[in-house]
């Protein structure tokens, strides 16, 4: 697989709240340019100020250690930079650490690295530190990181600047594309010699070093002088600030005490259309409302009565209320707004009542069906407008709050179901929630055809039509077993 030549700076949906300081449109502290000045030029001087929820988030710099159930942090993968970078146009990638990588047979990758990059302690950021971190991570315990990283079984030195990856599963372009996320953040060789504690005192090539981090309140860091693409990084620190996706983001928004929000919901988003702040509203391509379930126990190991919670979601009136229509129905982990979408699963659950109440006779359900699920913070009225939906179709439920996560992943202790916002990112959008061995496959649901129809994808090249035929497969077992409960997307909130 041949990347292209880098366009802007891109790491993840957060960062790429970085491009408005890139183009001059940051509000706040952050590149606004002085009266009279070029619009287009911005302060290189200027701090990107962020909202975050960091009192109920604690993040782990560590790479190989990040903090269940979520994946490592934007402001971990700032201090790390990755190897390569999405663009967001249907699999494909843009160079970052690496200057390519070659998808050489479904077993097989060749990395080739950008020359002249230092790790912030001065360690040289070449094969050999590459391979060091690789290991790292790939002996990590987490079961956070992507289980892929796994099949690499040996990595061969073939000069300063390139490596290859052998694998004992053919999976290897499923293992490229995670090289764009943040599963394969490299920490410097010189840092895990000496022991350094990963966890508190991080040590990358990226664009950005840990400046200070006061836990639950602020988070901040500060430009990396020495890194590769420092000219493209027109700003001198990024800061997090404590704060809810409520109305005190509102708030903060309209008086400049912050300069964007891209995790503010559609309710409050929508509040500041009409003001002079500038708010996009759209389909997200990555993050969707689904709901995971217990598929080992009773009544969700049959495939009917998870049909039928399918079959009785009207999702066009979910879309009215919840997101005033903006979002998109969903019948899969894959929606129309994906490039992955297999056009041929659209509307395979449309809203029928009668066919929910079928199926669930079919399970021995006649006379209705009762559980308690799950309700994570924030998703209250979804699943309240879920809730009274299910009812028509004579499925009661009793909504419980989900304080500790460890409640409900991964054995379902407290509850049998819960629905909430997936927001992974190609083939792992499946495996990060039904593969064996996943933190959040709740249950550990093992499935031999989905299993196999997974390292089917996964060892096809990235933007290819094999991947999409592939991926097709494995919408298809996921969609017609019901493997979930497929809602809308949400809907992406820029201000």
């Amino acid at each position: 697989m041949q990347t292209r030549k880098p366009k802007l700076w891109r790491v993840t949906a957060l960062v790429a709240a970085l491009s408005l300081a890139l183009t001059g449109c940051a509000g706040g502290n952050a590149g606004t340019p002085d009266s009279g000045d070029d619009p287009g030029q911005v302060d290189p001087n200027g701090v990107l100020n962020l909202p975050f929820t960091l009192s109920t988030m604690n993040i782990n710099f560590d790479p190989a250690a990040p903090t269940p159930p979520n994946p490592n942090r934007s402001p971990v993968i700032m201090i790390y930079d990755t190897l390569l970078r999405p663009t967001g146009e249907g699999g494909t990638f843009e160079p970052g650490l690496a200057k390519e990588v070659q998808f050489i047979d479904s077993s097989t990758i060749k990395i080739v690295l950008n020359p002249g990059i230092t790790f912030t302690d001065g360690a040289i950021f070449d094969a050999a530190a590459v391979k060091t971190g690789i290991e790292y991570l790939v002996n990590s315990e987490s079961t956070v990181l992507a289980p892929e990283r796994k099949a690499i079984s040996t990595i061969d030195i073939d000069s300063d600047l390139e490596l290859t990856l052998h694998l004992s599963r053919p999976i290897a372009g499923e293992v490229i594309q995670l090289m764009a996320w943040s599963d394969f953040l490299i920490p410097s060789p010189k840092a895990l010699a000496d022991g350094v504690d990963l966890a508190t005192t991080p040590v990358g090539a990226g664009p950005f070093m840990l400046d200070e981090n006061q836990p639950g309140e602020r988070l901040s860091l500060v430009k990396n002088p020495d890194y590769f693409q420092a000219d493209s990084i027109q700003l001198a620190g990024v800061e997090w600030i404590n704060m809810e996706a409520t109305e005190a983001q509102v708030n903060a928004l309209s008086s400049g005490v912050v300069d964007v929000s891209e995790g503010l919901n559609y309710g409050y988003a929508s509040q500041l259309q009409g003001s002079s702040l500038h708010v996009e509203l759209k389909p997200s391509s990555q993050e969707f409302y689904w709901g995971q379930m217990c598929k080992s126990r009773a009544p969700f190991d049959d495939v009917r009565v998870r049909q039928a919670l399918n079959f009785a979601i009207d999702r066009e009136a979910f879309s009215n209320v919840i997101f005033g229509g903006e979002a998109t129905p969903l019948s899969s982990l894959f929606g129309p707004t994906h490039p992955l979408f297999d056009e041929s699963l659209n509307d395979y659950y449309t809203h029928d009542v009668d066919k929910a109440k079928s199926l669930l006779k079919e399970a021995g359900y006649a006379d209705g069906l009762s559980f308690d699920m799950f309700v994570f913070a924030g998703m209250e009225r979804p699943l309240e407008v879920i809730q009274a939906q299910w009812q028509e179709a004579g499925i009661n439920v009793t909504l419980k709050p989900l304080t500790n996560v460890l409640d409900f992943a991964p054995n379902a202790d407290g509850a049998p179901i819960a629905i909430y916002p997936q927001g992974v990112l190609g083939i792992q959008r499946v495996v990060r929630v039904l593969s064996p061995g996943s933190f959040f496959n709740v249950c550990n649901w093992d499935d031999p055809e989905l299993n196999a129809a997974v390292e089917a994808q996964q060892g096809t090249e990235p933007g290819t039509q094999e991947q999409y035929d592939a991926t097709a497969e494995v919408q298809r077992i996921v969609t017609e077993q019901a493997l979930g409960v497929f809602v809308t997307t949400t809907v992406e909130a820029t201000v």
